[in-house]
């Protein structure tokens, strides 16, 4: 049973940094949201510790990272985007734009510090 609460542990960790990374946070950030130290905090994303339900709420809260995501890996099977921007006010699609736009400058940092194109 331990073992197996191990590997739970490992792949929720790995779940947590990639949706960290994909956010373009540092675990400094998710460490002071989540109230926990550094260390505490790279042990989670590593699997040595285990990620509270309490947590994960506090995730879900600040950075909308699914629970279920975390758990299991399953990702939401649909979202509607031409509904939703057709059924949202109109500060909704601002914070919208501004995210999309923020995830779009971080890929793009992110792939010119891969070829060594830096600008």
């Amino acid at each position: 049973m331990r073992a197996e609460k191990k590997n739970i542990n490992v792949e929720i960790g790995k779940r947590l940094q990639q949706a960290r990374k994909n956010n373009g946070y540092t675990q400094e950030q998710f460490a002071e949201a989540l109230d926990v130290g550094v260390e505490h905090y790279r042990k989670l994303e590593g699997g040595m510790y285990g990620l509270q339900p309490e947590k994960m709420f506090t995730l879900y809260e600040t950075y909308r990272i699914d629970p279920t995501y975390l758990i299991s890996g399953e990702k939401r099977q649909s979202f509607d985007f031409d509904s939703y921007i057709m059924n949202c006010e109109k500060k909704e699609k601002d914070i919208l734009i501004d995210r999309m736009l923020a995830y779009i400058r971080r890929i793009l940092l992110d792939n010119g510090e891969k070829t060594g194109k830096m600008q």
